[in-house]
Order: C-alpha cells, then sequence, then structure tokens
C-alpha cells in the first residue's frame, strides 16, 4: 500500500464530510473560511497519513478520508 500513496502527492483532494466539518469548525474558530478542496504535499508512510494544505491550514489525514477530485 505505500508505494500507492506517492499518486496522491500532487494532487487535489477533498475530504469526506465528517472529516471536513471538524476541520472546517476548526478554522471558523479562527476567522478562516475555509472550502473543502486541498493540496497533497507529502506522504507519511510509517502512519500511513497524507499531508494536505488548504487556505492557511495544514493537516494530516488518513488515506480512506479523502477523494482524488
Amino acid at each position: 500500500m505505500n508505494a500507492d500513496l506517492g499518486h496522491y502527492v500532487g494532487r487535489i483532494v477533498r475530504l469526506r464530510q465528517q472529516v471536513f466539518q471538524a476541520v472546517r469548525e476548526r478554522a471558523r474558530r479562527q476567522g478562516v473560511s475555509l472550502e473543502n478542496s486541498f493540496i497533497v504535499t507529502e506522504v507519511k508512510r510509517g502512519v500511513k497519513k497524507l499531508v494536505c494544505y488548504g487556505a492557511s491550514f495544514r493537516i494530516e489525514v488518513a488515506v480512506a478520508d479523502v477523494v482524488l477530485v
């Protein structure tokens, strides 16, 4: 599975609804408007997480929580 994670880097993804709602609430508390569109910049292979950026947020999510756009 680790070899397959590399194809996510540089791609735009959307978060699953439950995960996005949690991230959106965190953003709202900080006064930031956030859309459900993130770019994957890195793969943390040891824990099988994707590092994603959207607006001014950096998040780490599991592969199961994202959908390629």
